[in-house]
């Protein structure tokens, strides 16, 4: 599905490229809304070129410039192209999070064109999220806001309508929207997209028409090797591998599963992607504590000010109600982490297994193996795992047991859990495991434990119907902390704010904050 959205991108790419190189031409354009252009365009060419996490890098980049120059159009343009970056890598619930910005922003600014774009996208990720109600919202907004281009908006609107119905298992229906978008790319300008032929694929894979979905997925083969487009191509590898399992046939099965683990690998860096990720929740981050901090510095002013003039009363109110929206925002942002580091944990997991399929006679990183270049004299803290002499499958085995340790609570609770224990845990040495957590995470592994254990405290200050009897101090006397002043501090320091105010936002009745607040 994420190669449907690509496609929407270089159509909106077409689209926009005149408008944002003359904007940016402009004598009288600043240099902060110059730059954010640049960044964005810069952020566009990696998506064509299937470097994705180095897209996500740009975009967060452009939308800090966009944000200090005023300049709306950017930011929304990039947090649409943020959902397809997600998209990309299969997280669709983090792909529509962006797309609903995009999409709530420019109808509130009246960008059509992002409107329709934005849409779109939200069709194909709610479709693949097996939410084709969902979907259909946004495909009766699509028909609200047509694309410009009559040939556009007729390719979409019958691609959509196609999704949908094979979701619903109306496969007949499915197929018969589906050519009618073929016919349209046939007929007209616009050339046939790869991803037409996925999907028909999919259909008549579903409808349990194996032969008619070989021919699909091959006919997406050789357009996206065509097209130098490897990322769609390694979607219908997949797909094709799916097909030859169900027909029973395993010599094809492994021969099309390996050409789907191979150019996976290739396109996605997963540790590249976890990076830009930090920076993209860095930078939110910031922007919600500055929009707190500027907040609390006008309750001050105006609060000082209330015994003089009362109509001041009002707007203090209104920022107050500022200040707890943003810090509600925090909230939600944390509560989705958490959610979300069990997602991450099924990826790892089925990347884990993957390797070990293929790599079955492979040594896990163990403190019996030798040592490789002399890194004795180097602090265990900061060393790299480019220090070690193992595999990248050997790091990546050694790093999910290492993961599995630190996100099991009950390990990490102890207050005497340090990193010998760790190493001793996954049967490894200090070395090593230092090593591989400065790399993966970049960070050391005090940073790592406090994270994991404030994200433990979260999930126990929100669960009213366990914890709800015990104090905050004893919360976090359970998971390892005998110093209050220490775990306030860690906890300011990660979540942003207190532990009373954290508690007493997440046990409040679940209202919708204002918009992008």
């Amino acid at each position: 599905m994420k190669h449907v959205l690509r496609d929407i991108l270089i159509v909106a790419l077409m689209l926009m490229s005149g408008i944002t190189l003359r904007a940016a031409s402009d004598a009288g354009q600043a240099v902060d809304t110059t730059r954010c252009v640049v960044l964005k365009e810069r952020g566009n060419e990696c998506i064509t070129i299937n470097q994705y996490a180095e897209a996500l890098k740009y975009y967060t980049l452009a939308m800090e410039q966009a944000e200090r120059s005023g300049n709306k159009k950017v930011y929304r343009e990039c947090l649409n192209n943020i959902g397809l970056v997600y998209a990309a890598f299969r997280d669709y619930e983090r792909a529509v999070f962006y797309f609903e910005r995009a999409n709530r922003l420019s109808q509130q600014n009246g960008d059509e064109r992002l409107v329709s774009l934005s849409a779109t996208n939200l069709v194909a990720a709610l479709c693949t999220n097996d939410k084709p109600d969902d979907a259909e919202v946004y495909l009766r907004q699509l028909e609200d806001h047509p694309f410009a281009s009559a040939p556009h908006q007729d390719y979409y609107l019958s691609f959509n309508r196609g999704l949908i119905a094979s979701r619903r298992k109306q496969y007949r229906e499915a197929i018969g929207h589906l050519n009618h978008a073929l016919d349209v790319v046939t007929q007209g300008e616009l050339g046939v997209s790869p991803s037409l032929w996925y999907e028909m694929g999919n259909a008549y894979h579903a409808w349990g028409k194996q032969d008619s979905a070989l021919v699909c997925y091959n006919k997406a083969i050789a357009l996206a090797k065509n097209d130098n487009n490897f990322e769609e191509a390694c979607q219908a590898y997949k797909a094709l591998s799916d097909v030859y399992r169900d027909k029973d046939l395993p010599d094809s099965t492994v021969k099309y599963q390996t050409c789907y683990i191979s150019l996976q690998d290739s396109l996605f860096n997963l540790n590249k992607f976890n990076l830009a990720k930090a920076e993209l929740f860095d930078y939110e981050n910031d922007l919600v504590n500055r929009h707190i901090s500027s907040l609390q510095g006008w309750i001050w002013i105006l609060a000082g000010a209330v015994l003089v003039v009362l109509a001041v009363l009002a707007i203090i109110t209104y920022l107050y109600r500022q200040l707890q929206s943003a810090q509600w925002l925090l909230v939600r942002k944390n509560e989705e982490l958490i959610a979300q580091n069990e997602k991450s944990k099924q990826l790892r997991a089925d990347y884990v297994s993957s390797i070990r399929e293929n790599t079955p006679q492979l040594d896990l990183i163990s403190d019996r193996m030798p040592d490789g270049p002399d890194v004795g004299n180097v602090d265990s803290e900061n060393i790299s795992s480019v220090d070690l002499p193992f595999s990248r499958e050997q790091k990546m085995l050694l790093l999910d047991q290492i993961t599995q340790v630190m996100e099991n609570p009950d390990v990490i609770i102890d207050p005497d859990f340090n990193l010998n224990k760790l190493a001793k845990l996954v049967n490894s040495n200090t070395k090593y495991v230092s090593a591989i957590i400065n790399d993966s995470f970049q960070k050391n592994f005090k940073t790592l434990l406090n994270e994991n254990r404030i994200r433990e405290v979260c999930r126990r200050l929100g669960d009213e119907a366990n914890y709800g009897h015990l104090t905050i101090a004893a919360i976090a006397n359970s998971v390892g902390y005998n110093s209050m002043n220490n775990f306030i501090m860690f906890f300011k320091r990660i979540v942003g704010m207190t532990p009373s105010k954290y508690r007493q936002l997440a046990l409040k009745n679940r209202q919708q904050p204002p918009e992008d607040a």
